[in-house]
């Protein structure tokens, strides 16, 4: 007959000792993602620095306040240009040599400086969509400030000055649309190699559940089946 050991009763607020075996396999009691959901749940974390900016579309609007002034508010000095009576909606100015020779040369490429930051701005709060948005948006608010400096004494609509500063919101959202391409390199190269890793880990590897067990999966419970007509004793 086996020994009887004595129970041990522990006094009411006691803490119990638990063995070490025990404690590591209840580790989690929470059920295991499907290796799919896992990956989604990855890559929307990947993906969360994609997403249109917040802070670029405030940061645009406090732009386009300085850029209204800069372009309606007194103008600093005097400008030189070949603007006809209703601006750049007359069709013959734009066919007119003059509108393209007279004009500073500095002053064609502040235009164009003016307009990159509110173009990479404006590609940072819209990311996501088609390039062609961005800019067909760049180009109607440019042309908006020029028919606005129609009926100003002290500007000049000009269609150069349009073609400047479309020209440089296009600048600034190519170059808006390629930081966000090298900054995604390295989630794509991370979620390329976890879906590798996940492939090749549900064909060949057992799978160890949250409770610190192995859950095997069909190829290795294939593998582990005795031959035909051989039982197991």
């Amino acid at each position: 007959m086996p020994r009887q050991w004595p129970k041990r009763h522990h006094a009411k607020g006691s803490r119990q000792l638990v063995p070490a075996r025990r404690r590591a396999g209840r580790t989690s009691t929470r059920p295991e993602l499907p290796p799919s959901t896992q990956q989604g749940q990855r890559s929307a974390r990947d993906d969360r620095d994609m997403r249109p900016s917040r802070t670029a579309a405030v940061l645009l609007f406090a732009y386009v306040v300085v850029m209204l002034w800069v372009t309606l508010g007194p103008a600093p000095g005097a400008v030189s240009g070949n603007q006809a009576r209703r601006g750049v909606l007359d069709p013959s100015i734009w066919f007119d040599s003059d509108t393209w020779t007279i004009g500073s040369q500095t002053e064609f490429e502040l235009n164009v400086l003016l307009f990159v930051p509110f173009g990479a701005l404006l590609a940072f709060a819209l990311r996501g969509a088609p390039m062609i948005v961005p800019a067909v948006m760049s180009g109607g608010f440019a042309l908006l400030i020029e028919v606005a400096q129609i009926p100003m004494a002290d500007r000049i609509s000009d269609p150069r000055d349009l073609v400047a500063n479309s020209l440089g919101a296009v600048i600034g959202i190519l170059v808006a649309r390629l930081s966000d391409a090298i900054a995604s390199i390295p989630a794509r190269l991370k979620a390329r190699r976890r879906a590798a890793l996940a492939r090749g880990g549900t064909r060949t590897s057992p799978i160890r559940t949250a409770t610190g067990g192995i859950r095997l999966t069909p190829d290795d419970r294939a593998s582990t089946r005795a031959p035909a007509g051989r039982s197991i004793r």
